[in-house]
């Protein structure tokens, strides 16, 4: 299953061990891991983004991060915003990403981390728990998840219908009006449709990232059969999932 995993540590070496414990579980074929992020609030109360997943930085540890993806979905009452064009943001995040839209996601992640600890944020699919709660259960002080097509597919889908089904109630109620108020649903009219359009262009942005985390998801699957017959079983349900997924992104296109 599709999650987001945010766990609390209480200090920043202790995210990144636990960011390199889904590392050598993904290395391990026990999870599929996509976008990382360490979020770090000093003891002033200022919060350090980085980013572990930026290879062609060639450091896993770097101080900003790219903002984007998946992450740039996670926001908002309706769950989704766009990223920043060019996707980096430097140095401190808090007031940045208010200030620029980046992430009301990461955004409400920073405004609750206790002075001084930190929190790992991490895209997985995971058949079972075990193995996260192992290892990054002793490491953290708490460890959260949430279903993605709950918190975010869904939604997008439900708030979408919603749109087009405005839409057409507008366009009928401006064939019934009088002159007078045709200007102001013609006005309501096209905002619905600009809202529809912003909601759709989104999507598209982000289908896209999706589909690439899929298919690199599938691709790191091993040729070879694991010696471990459940972990194998496992594994091959996780990719059979993943692979369902992206089949359904394709067709929806």
């Amino acid at each position: 299953m599709e999650k987001m995993i945010q766990a609390l540590f209480n200090t920043e070496v202790e995210a990144f061990k636990g960011l390199k414990a889904l590392q050598e579980l993904n290395l391990t074929n026990d999870i599929s891991v996509g976008e990382t992020y360490i979020l770090t609030r000093d003891e002033d109360g200022k919060v350090n983004i980085r980013s572990a997943k930026n290879e062609s930085l060639g450091n896993g540890t770097l101080t900003g991060g790219v903002i984007g993806g998946l992450i740039g979905l996670l926001a908002g009452p309706l769950g989704f915003i766009v990223g920043l064009a060019g996707g980096m943001i430097a140095g401190s995040a808090g007031e940045t990403l208010k200030a620029e839209g980046v992430s009301d996601y990461l955004d409400q992640i920073s405004a609750n981390i206790p002075d001084g600890k930190s929190v790992l944020i991490a895209h997985v699919w995971e058949n079972w728990e075990t193995p996260v709660d192992a290892l990054l259960g002793p490491l953290s002080i708490e460890l959260k998840r949430f279903n993605l097509d709950e918190k975010v597919f869904v939604p997008a889908k439900t708030e979408l219908d919603k749109l087009n089904s405005d839409i057409e109630a507008a366009e009928n109620k401006l064939k019934e009006v009088v002159e007078t108020e045709k200007a102001d649903w013609e006005t309501t009219l096209t905002n619905l449709k600009a809202k529809r359009a912003a909601l759709e262009d989104k999507l598209k942005t982000h289908t896209a990232h999706q589909e690439k985390q899929y298919e690199e998801w599938i691709s790191q699957s091993p040729a070879d059969h694991l010696e471990d017959a459940d972990k194998q079983a496992r594994l091959e349900n996780r990719i059979k999932e993943q692979k369902t997924r992206l089949d359904e992104i394709k067709k929806d296109r």
